[in-house]
C-alpha cells in the first residue's frame, strides 16, 4: 500500500474513533492538543498524525494503539510481505542490517 492510501485509511480510522466518542473535530481537537485544521488534515489523509498525537488519542479515550492502526488491508498478508519488501528495498545498508538484527531477535522470542 503506498503513503496516500496509507495515510486516508489511518485517517478514516481516526474519523471513526472520534465519531463513535460522539465529539465534533473541535472537541476532539481541544482534548488532544491539536488545532481542529490538523485533525481535519489527519481525517483526510492529507498528513500523518504526530506520535505524541496517537498517543494523546490512547490517553484520552482509552483506545489501544491496535484499533487505531488496525488497517483493513492489514488483513491481507500477501499485502504485508510486499509493503515490507518495498519498503526494505528504500533503506540504506545500514539501516538494513538493523533491521535484520530486529528480526533475528523477533524470531526468538516465545510465542
Amino acid at each position: 500500500m503506498d503513503e496516500i492510501k496509507y495515510r486516508k485509511a489511518l485517517g478514516e480510522n481516526i474519523r471513526r474513533i472520534r465519531k463513535r466518542q460522539k465529539l465534533t473535530q473541535d472537541v476532539f481537537s481541544e482534548k488532544i492538543g491539536i488545532e481542529p485544521s490538523s485533525l481535519s488534515n489527519i481525517e483526510n489523509g492529507k498528513t500523518l498524525p504526530s506520535t505524541l498525537t496517537i498517543l494523546q488519542i490512547q490517553q484520552q479515550f482509552n483506545i489501544s494503539a491496535q484499533e487505531i492502526f488496525d488497517i483493513e488491508y492489514l488483513n491481507n498478508i500477501k499485502t504485508i510481505e510486499e509493503d515490507i519488501y518495498n519498503s526494505v528495498e528504500k533503506l540504506d545498508t545500514e539501516k538494513k542490517r538493523a533491521l535484520w538484527r530486529i528480526i533475528k531477535a523477533l524470531e526468538y522470542q516465545p510465542q
